[in-house]
């Protein structure tokens, strides 16, 4: 089970988490797992958890990191996987040391199992062979006698399948008579045995016909309402496994990337779109949009350059998009024929959580720690405004986490927007030089505006809300 925990530790935690997170973990863990400056910048998730498998062997190593987890950000859904990976392993490693309860041999179990039983009818039925060294006894009245078994009778010889399959059967149907003690006279003349037998005879002929036939393992069955209940829940198993919970899957962190032109087809739902705008004012006619799409597992980015497919990407519709190209983090489509609906029969069950993460504002602590060239989508609080030319404002945006400005360019200066609005950001890139984001040629800003800074936008092409 060694190379399970691993496992679970590799792909259920290092490999959805992303580089500052993993960074975090190098740290944090940097000290137990021995890794130098050097180590921390050079060493692979998959060599910290060999590191990791050595270091807290065993599920240690699973626990480590779910201590670990739950006090970093926006990792719950990683506890929660670690935890199900964990609990399925020590299920699986219970089950084979489980000792498979003993089977009940046929002919026998009866008798073992029964023996009470047998024991309690053995002296109205199976002491008759000895009846004849019974004793007697004068009750003080002086009319009839008692008759008790002597010590030799209290020794009986264990009886045979066969009778105590018959007493079984007998203790099971209809309550029998006993059998009349015989009198004393009987027994000093040696008739009371005869009497006896003949009783035994009767009582055996009776209670045949109440026996059905039975299969040859059929002693088991008739014995087993003397089975402790302890001993009986062999098949529980097999009912738990036909109502397990579906596996987890983990929530990715980031938009999927793909790179290259792509033949697709690939199926996704639409999550959300921006309204049509022209990203080209030297050529009016260049008009795009924005939208975010998820499969069952991952969501994109996507760039139409087609504004004639505006009316297929509404929220919750289920596409197919083909011929396509991933470039820079987002699928480029400029084929109106590259996107085609699918029938309505078709479903796809997308997690709310995975929703929720593709519609996420990343915190401005966390932009500090991105690559320059990223791309990002959210929305922002405006702090501070410096009107830098007629071409250039600079924004400050501020989050519980930090504060970065905002350079926005050419078209987009146009926008009103104000100190205490919220600016909506599509596809800001961070400068590589000083950290800030800042306008390309596709980017797309939209301003929620505050109650009292609410007025009509100066430019049709910007686009304004009002917050609550």
């Amino acid at each position: 089970m060694e190379g399970e925990y691993k496992k679970i530790i590799l792909l259920k935690g290092l490999e959805p988490i992303n580089d500052y997170q993993f960074s975090i973990v190098k740290s944090v863990l940097a000290r137990d797992l021995g890794l130098t400056a050097n180590m921390q910048k050079e060493y692979n998730k998959v060599k910290i958890a060999d590191l990791m498998e050595k270091k807290f062997p065993g599920v240690a190593c699973v626990n480590k990191l779910i201590d670990l987890f739950k006090e970093m950000q926006d990792c719950e859904d990683i506890v929660i996987n670690l935890r199900n990976g964990k609990r399925k392993v020590m299920r699986q490693s219970r089950g084979k040391e489980t000792i498979p309860m003993k089977k009940i041999k046929p002919g026998a179990s009866s008798t073992e199992e029964s023996t009470s039983t047998a024991d309690g009818a053995s002296g109205s039925v199976h002491d008759t062979p000895e009846s004849k060294k019974q004793k007697s006894k004068t009750t003080p009245k002086g009319g009839k006698k008692k008759v008790q078994p002597t010590q030799q009778q209290s020794q009986l010889p264990e009886p045979s399948a066969t009778s105590t399959q018959s007493s079984g059967s007998s203790l099971q149907g209809p309550q029998q008579p006993p059998a009349t003690p015989c009198s004393s006279g009987s027994t000093k003349n040696g008739r009371g045995a005869d009497e006896l037998k003949d009783t035994f005879k009767r009582m055996s002929i009776s209670l045949e016909p109440a026996q059905p036939p039975r299969p040859p393992r059929s002693s088991g069955l008739a014995a087993q309402p003397c089975v402790p209940s302890s001993h009986l829940p062999a098949a529980a198993p097999a009912s738990l496994a036909s109502v397990k919970k579906p596996r987890l899957k983990a929530i990715p962190r980031e938009a999927a990337r793909e790179e290259g032109v792509q033949k697709g087809p690939k199926k996704v739902m639409v999550l959300k779109a921006t309204e049509p705008f022209v990203y080209d004012t030297m050529e009016p006619g260049k008009k795009m949009f924005h939208a975010t799409v998820a499969t069952e597992s991952q969501f994109f980015q996507v760039k139409v350059f087609q504004v004639n497919l505006k009316e297929k990407f509404v929220s919750k519709n289920i596409i197919t998009i083909s011929d396509y190209v991933g470039r820079n983090g987002f699928l480029e489509v400029y084929d109106a024929s590259s996107v085609s609906e699918v029938s309505a029969d078709q479903k796809m069950e997308v997690s709310s959580g995975l929703i929720q993460k593709a519609n996420a504002t990343p915190k401005i602590r966390d932009l500090y720690l991105q690559k320059p060239g990223t791309f990002v989508n959210g929305i922002y609080e405006v702090h501070k405004k410096n009107v830098l030319n007629e071409q250039i404002i600079s924004y400050e945006i501020q989050d519980n986490t930090g504060k970065m400005e905002v350079w926005v360019y050419g078209r987009l200066t146009e926008v009103d927007c104000e100190e205490g609005d919220k600016l909506r950001l599509t596809c800001f890139e961070l400068s590589d030089n000083v950290k800030k984001l800042r306008s390309v040629i596709h980017s797309f800003m939209k301003v929620i505006k505050s109650r009292k800074n609410k007025k009509q936008p100066l430019d049709p092409d910007s686009h304004m809300e009002t917050s609550p």
